[in-house]
């Protein structure tokens, strides 16, 4: 299963030298998944607001390869690589033009919000996940 979410490098997105500032990239690869889980049918708003579950990232690494500039058009595919009782782990390869330009290796935390703790991933988002693993 590959998702790929697009974003087009904005004016906000880059530094005096016209290169995406890192930060950025790391709102862009939240944005990628959060509408992954809208495509599990589980968006933030049901996630958070109304189940109160949560998935903060519990690491990740970056490997930055090339610079995105202004008005690239940059392509987050989100791969999940591992589904444990908790926590997901995912691989996000950033590129633009064919050519790599970071190397994302990140692992998220299902928790219940109201106290923080990890908690097992509800078993129909499981099933979810599972099926679009499978779709590979």
């Amino acid at each position: 299963m590959t998702f790929t979410h697009r974003h087009k490098v904005g004016f906000a997105d880059v530094d005096p030298a016209g290169i995406v500032f890192y930060p950025r990239y790391f709102e862009m690869i939240n944005a990628t998944i959060e509408d992954w889980f809208r495509t599990l049918d589980y968006g933030f708003d049901q996630m958070i607001l109304r189940d109160g579950y949560g998935v903060p990232t519990a690491t990740i690494q970056v490997d930055f390869k090339a610079p995105s500039r202004l008005d690239d058009l940059v392509e987050l595919e989100l791969n999940l690589v591992r589904l444990g009782r908790s926590s997901i782990g995912l691989e996000i390869r950033i590129s633009a033009e064919g050519e790599l330009r970071a190397l994302v290796q990140q692992t998220l935390v299902f928790i219940r919000m109201e106290g923080n703790k990890p908690v097992r991933i509800p078993d129909p988002l499981r099933a979810r996940i599972e099926r679009s693993m499978e779709a590979r």
